[in-house]
Order: C-alpha cells, then sequence, then structure tokens
C-alpha cells in the first residue's frame, strides 16, 4: 500500500470550509477535511509511492507543470452540491477552465489515478474519508461559495497523516484582467 500521494492542487477559502461544515451526514468520518487547513480540489494526481519521490523527480514534475502553470491564469471556481464516491463524501467544484487545465496537466505528468482523469476527471473537493457507507442529510444541492484560484501547489500528502502535508512549490497564477 502507498504511503505517500503526489498531487497538484488548490486549496479552498476559510468562508468556503465553514460553509461545507454545515454539511451533515448519518455517521463518522476516517478523515474530516473540513477540520484541517488543507481542505482542497486536486487538478492533477500525480504518483501514489511507499517513499517520497527524490528532488530530481519533483522538480521535473515542477519543471513540467511550470510549463503550463506559468501561462495559467487565475480562474473562478464553484463549489455546490454534495455527493459521495465509496471512499469519500464530496462537493463539486465547478470551472470550465479547471477542466481545460487538467487536461493540459494529464498529457504532461505521470498519472496515479489514470481512472478517474482526463475524461472521468470530476472536480472536487473531498469533504470527509470513508470507512463506511453513510447518508447525506444535508448539502445536496447547495451552493457553498464561489472563489478565484490564484495558486496551484504541488503537495506531498503523507496517507498516514493527512493534516500534514509538504507543498514543495507553489505556482502563482497570472492575475485575470
Amino acid at each position: 500500500m502507498a504511503n505517500y500521494s503526489i498531487t497538484l492542487n488548490f486549496f479552498l477559502p476559510i468562508k468556503i470550509v465553514g460553509a461545507l461544515k454545515e454539511v451533515k451526514v448519518s455517521g463518522n468520518f476516517a478523515f474530516d477535511w473540513r477540520h484541517s487547513d488543507f481542505c482542497h480540489c486536486t487538478v492533477k494526481a500525480i504518483s501514489l509511492s511507499d517513499k517520497i519521490p527524490t528532488k530530481e523527480i519533483l522538480d521535473d514534475w515542477v519543471s513540467k507543470s511550470k510549463v503550463i502553470l506559468d501561462e495559467q491564469k487565475s480562474f473562478k471556481v464553484k463549489v455546490e452540491n454534495v455527493a459521495k464516491f465509496s471512499t469519500a463524501l464530496f462537493a463539486g467544484v465547478e470551472s470550465e477552465e479547471l477542466s481545460k487545465l487538467h487536461k493540459k496537466l494529464f498529457k504532461i505528468l505521470p498519472s496515479s489515478q489514470p481512472q478517474f482523469e482526463d475524461e472521468n476527471y470530476v472536480p472536487h473537493t473531498s469533504i470527509g474519508v470513508l470507512d463506511q457507507d453513510i447518508e447525506i442529510l444535508s448539502g445536496a444541492g447547495r451552493n457553498f461559495g464561489e472563489f478565484e484560484v490564484k495558486e496551484i501547489q504541488l503537495v506531498i500528502w503523507n496517507l498516514n497523516k493527512l493534516d500534514e502535508p509538504t507543498i514543495c512549490h507553489r505556482f502563482i497564477l497570472a492575475e485575470t484582467p
């Protein structure tokens, strides 16, 4: 089993996380992202690994990402609705620009989860990690807010300590005129 997940993502503003805290379910989470400082949307899943990749590998991913992200303007996303995968409760992230960006990054970076990428990419922010089935009691159909994504991070997630990620690189997006 992998110990680390390396992703490109952006973090949600406190105001949106606060609205997500109002979502109620019939059970408990194995991990509740809303009570961490790292509630996020994965733009691109790059690698799952037993060990942290070498500096050379990380530098290569940063370099490849910069080709796309240095040209990327900031963009708006809307967080709305609540649904679940088999392993996570999530809110949808709506943005045509985010989907376009994902497709560009998918073409140049490795993929740890190709079955969920490219045409199968579902932009979302995980609310909680599930270890059992739950029922959604509130939040379906709700609009949690909108914001502008101005930064994307390359992050190493320790899958045994999800509240202690390592931000390897920050990509500042160009201001939208």
